[in-house]
């Protein structure tokens, strides 16, 4: 017996020896990127926007040192890759941050196949160009016959730096969907008949559906608006595709016809045939394409909310474009309770519990969206089924968000060191994660591969990344067989830096250095925004510094037409955000000449009416109600009424046309300053 253990150890042990050691070197720098005709400066890995494509085969040793010349923090993430926790690359979860100057060298075992990508995990900087594929071997091929492989990376590009991007967005900025003619509006919402669908989202207090938050200047593959895969006629391709886009889905779609998906989030699955699918952001799938006979087909990547496209030709000869897509309608994509119909679940009770251990599945009905995920076809080549020794212990996540502050959480709460998921080895952990917003979040676990529960029972799909669609569900369980700490998150970039992330920790020692630097990861960052109208006869508006959940500002009228002199208040006040619906606020007013304290609060109302109630230290109460109709993409008309019982009542009307993303023109009235015309600012 105690020989047969030598051998075994030893040939273990020779194999560990045995095993090819990959070696890469990455170099990280800024670098002058020219996308939309225009430059700007992003980032490279190697010189190289994507970054270089990363080799390997199954029971490798990689061994990867990342060189950062730049002057500022960087880091490397190995997407999807199963690796000891201290080797996947999220600074303050798993190890500190890459300083400038220094390299770092990663080294793990190959324990997996398939299609993979890695990325930057500090800051925004995924979205300035730090991205790339990951393409690994299996030991040994499956049987599915191809004559060549290709990879291509999908993503997407904005000439503005993303760090103003997000001040943007929390600055309650509506100009990106102008930008894009997709804000949801009066004039198209009559012309398709979705009149219905604006009152009803008011009433229950919902923002506008917007799909997506940013409006790109371009969108690449491999780099580029358009990539080429040259091939002979009759060949079949095997195309891995990642996508590396920041904020934006897409749908695929090949002008020959149907195509094969084989693989999603690289591991196998049994073959679909297909002519169109969504790709949610940081997943990956791997098709299977025949060239045509004659001519050279496309593959187009249209971003979901139709504001562009990048397109992968595919054969040789005349090319034969894709259909055009357009822009998807918001208005005809809702049912009679006002929900996307493609985010219902089709099982009124997905839960089936057996002694101690539970098995769920939930079901996507179809929609008259003419796209959609492939997940309710998704089946897996082996079972997946979980260890049934296991105790399964349920989590319940439900994701939300402010579209008006651009705050985004879970459980209402944005990423802290007070809401770290604390999970036991051995244990079987279940996900069920519901959508509270009218925006996609594709949610990435690292360090796992989860089942996403589809109907397929024992087959159900192993996944790392999800789409969890608007006011839906979506429902993971997964093994807890690592250690230390993993991190959880929506993988829209903007997202996730604006709250929608969380710890899973195995409650391990993480280590001093670790320990020392976490509250890092919890540091929230302050945004500068103002907006201020000035018109002939007043002029009015507010500036204010704030975070998720506090908030100093300043606002101000002071009108001068149709009073014998000039009248003006100025308000300096902190607010305390406590939900999307309701902040308090104190502060001091200054009103000729006299200064008082206030204090009161602001409640969203039904039909989305914004109210502000306030209490001054001469006992003196007031209470606004505001509402803001946007008419056109651009034009939105707005009004406000006010009760003061020392200055008794006040109102005014008009309408802002916005021109640019700080300009608009403006006209209103007011009760007491009359008529005026004049210019809007927004930053």
């Amino acid at each position: 017996m105690q020989l047969l253990i030598v051998i075994v150890l030893y040939v273990l042990g020779s194999s560990v020896v045995q095993a090819k050691i990959v070696s890469y070197q990455l170099s990280i720098n800024y670098k002058t990127l020219q996308f939309a005709g225009k430059q700007a400066k992003g980032m490279a890995i190697n010189g190289s926007v994507p970054a270089p494509t990363l080799y390997f085969q199954e029971g490798d040793k990689a061994e990867i040192t990342v060189t950062n010349h730049m002057d500022v923090d960087t880091s490397i993430h190995w997407h999807g890759i199963l690796l000891p926790n201290h080797e996947d690359g999220v600074p303050y979860v798993n190890h500190p941050p890459i300083k400038p100057g220094t390299s770092h060298t990663f080294r793990f075992n190959i324990r997996q196949s398939g299609t993979y990508w890695y990325h930057s995990h500090t800051g925004l900087q995924e979205q300035q160009g730090m991205y790339g594929a990951i393409v690994i071997e299996p030991r040994q091929q499956r049987k599915l016959h191809f004559d060549q492989q290709a990879t291509v990376v999908l993503s997407d590009w904005t000439q503005e730096h993303p760090d103003e991007v997000l001040r943007s967005l929390k600055g309650g900025s509506e100009y990106y969907s102008i930008k894009k003619n997709s804000r949801q509006n009066l004039q198209d919402a009559i012309t398709n008949e979705g009149v219905g669908v604006l009152l009803k989202q008011a009433w229950s207090r919902m923002p506008g559906m917007d799909i997506s938050d940013v409006a790109y200047d371009q969108f690449l593959a491999n780099g580029q608006p358009q990539t080429f895969i040259p091939a002979r006629p009759g060949e079949t391709i095997k195309l891995r595709l990642v996508n590396a886009a920041t904020a934006s889905y897409f749908n695929l779609q090949f002008a020959q016809g149907d195509f094969k998906i084989i693989a999603t989030d690289g591991i196998d699955v049994e073959p679909i045939s297909t002519n169109t699918f969504l790709m949610a952001v940081a997943e990956t799938y791997t098709l299977l394409l025949k060239v045509p006979e004659q001519g050279m087909y496309e593959l187009r990547a249209t971003a979901q909310d139709g504001s562009g496209y990048s397109s992968i030709w595919i054969g040789q000869g005349k090319k034969v474009s894709a259909p055009d897509r357009g822009k998807p309608n918001p208005y005809k994509a809702h049912d009679h309770a006002g929900r996307p119909q493609d985010m219902q679940k089709s099982n009124a009770n997905p839960m089936h519990y057996h002694g101690h251990h539970a098995h769920t599945e939930v079901h996507d009905v179809s929609s008259n969206q003419a796209v959609t995920t492939p997940y309710a076809d998704l089946r897996a080549i082996h079972s997946t089924l979980l260890p049934q020794k296991n105790i399964t212990r349920e989590i319940h996540l439900d994701l939300t968000g402010d579209m008006e502050r651009y705050v985004w959480s879970i459980n209402n709460e944005i990423l802290s060191a007070d809401n770290v998921i604390k999970i036991r080895r051995g244990e079987n952990i279940r996900f069920v994660m519901n959508n509270k917003t009218m925006m996609h979040h594709p949610m990435h676990l690292h360090g796992h591969f989860f089942r996403l529960l589809n109907g397929q029972g024992d087959y159900s799909p192993l996944k790392h990344t999800v789409d969890v669609p608007p006011m839906g569900q979506r429902i993971i369980e997964f093994e807890a067989n690592e250690e230390a700490d993993w991190f959880f998150h929506c993988h829209i970039l903007y997202h996730a830096r604006s709250g929608m992330a969380r710890v899973i920790s195995y409650q391990d020692d993480i280590g001093k250095e670790l320990e020392e630097s976490r509250h890092l990861l919890y540091q929230e960052p302050w945004y500068l925004t103002a907006n201020a109208h000035v018109l002939s006869q007043m002029t009015e508006g507010e500036v204010r510094y704030s975070n998720s959940k506090n908030s100093f500002q300043a606002d101000w009228e002071v009108g001068w037409q149709n009073v014998d002199t000039t009248e003006y208040e100025v308000n300096v006040i902190y607010q305390r955000y406590f939900n999307r619906y309701f902040s308090g606020f104190a502060g001091i007013t200054f009103e000729h000449g006299d200064e008082r304290g206030i204090f009161g609060g602001n409640y969203l109302l039904p039909l989305s009416f914004e109210s502000e109630w306030r209490v001054d230290t001469e006992g003196e109460f007031r209470i606004t109600i505001e509402q803001e109709i946007q008419l056109t993409n651009a034009v939105n008309a707005y009004a406000e009424f006010q009760y003061d019982t020392e200055s008794e009542e006040e109102w005014q009307t008009g309408v802002n046309y916005r021109i640019h993303k700080y300009l608009g023109i403006i006209s209103g009235y007011h009760s007491e300053f009359g008529w005026g015309g004049g210019v809007s600012f927004t930053y």
